[in-house]
């Protein structure tokens, strides 16, 4: 995001950005026979220094750590958005 200032509009996005992530980590598991409902912990860093935020997602009997940068989770580039999308397919692979 082009705008480095904290507002409620930011933070709104990040958690929409970080529930979309909790999303698809749960519908690829029910896409590959782990129909379980998947738990989450987070570990948010904000203010100034935002840097690695960590997401902590749980099955029964497995746990997945995604970890990202504020800037990556935020990010509308292709990079960013490959490694969103390549953070999920390792969750999904470490739960199902």
């Amino acid at each position: 995001m082009d705008n480095p200032q904290f507002t409620t509009q930011v933070a709104l996005e990040f958690h929409r950005r970080v529930a979309a992530i909790i999303a698809a980590v749960q519908a690829g598991m029910g896409n590959n026979g782990v129909p379980e409902l998947l738990g989450y912990a987070t570990d948010f860093a904000v203010g100034e220094a935002r840097g690695q935020q960590t997401l902590v997602l749980k099955s029964r009997r497995r746990s997945s750590y995604v970890r990202l940068h504020w800037e990556t989770i935020l990010g509308d580039g292709p990079a960013d958005r490959q490694l969103v999308d390549d953070a999920i397919q390792s969750a999904i692979n470490e739960l199902a």
